[in-house]
């Protein structure tokens, strides 16, 4: 527990660090670099970034409440996954609104309303599709398909943040964020189910 809480500690400190740090100031460095991948494939772009619409999310949290049904050795993990989903996205709204960057002003295709910092889809990235690799990659399928299952997850996750930037959406440290936010979610989510299952281990039923 202490480790996953250690994580969460300083993923939210980073996060919010680099959002103060970035929110209120012209992009430089990495953030004038990653402008140059913008119009980059932007249709594929368009299919990774529309992995993380919220009607994409919802059937990640049906499925996860599915599962848990079906998979009783991860049932605590994927209920915590599916109630992630809608916390989450409250949080990342209010993240973004307390932040209040501007988005880039080379956007192609999609103009969104909400403020830049931090990207929900590199959030999503991590929380759904990375989480998704690393649940199935500990569970009891095959091990072929377990390996092809998790590796396609973890590249997906990959392809929706090069997505956001392709797409001129975000800047290099809106993503750097939406990872961090991501990352503490899923480890305070694992500090708060190791200790709630921590009793049980120390004092089992005789």
């Amino acid at each position: 527990m202490k480790g996953a809480a250690a994580i969460a500690f300083v993923a939210i400190v980073a996060y919010v660090a680099l959002g103060l740090a970035v929110s209120h100031v012209p992009p430089h460095g990495i953030d004038g670099a990653g402008a140059a991948l913008a119009g980059e494939a932007p249709r594929l772009a368009l299919v990774f970034t529309a992995s993380c619409r919220w009607e994409v999310l919802v059937v990640w949290f049906a499925l996860a409440l599915l599962a848990a049904w079906q998979i009783p050795d991860l049932r605590a993990r994927l209920i915590l996954f599916a109630v992630t989903i809608p916390v989450m996205w409250k949080v990342s709204d209010a993240f973004k609104e307390f932040f209040g960057r501007p988005r880039p002003p080379y956007w192609r295709l999609i103009h969104e309303t909400s403020a830049s910092y931090s990207s929900g889809h590199a959030m999503w990235a991590t929380i759904v599709y990375w989480a998704a690799a690393s649940l199935i990659w500990r569970s009891t399928l095959p091990r072929p398909v377990r390996f092809a299952a998790a590796v396609l997850l973890a590249l997906w996750g990959v392809g929706i943040i090069w997505s956001r930037l392709a797409l001129g959406a975000h800047y290099v440290t809106d993503l750097i964020g939406g990872v961090l936010l991501g990352v503490f979610a899923l480890a305070a989510g694992s500090a708060l189910l190791r200790r709630r299952t921590a009793p049980r281990a120390a004092n089992p039923s005789p």
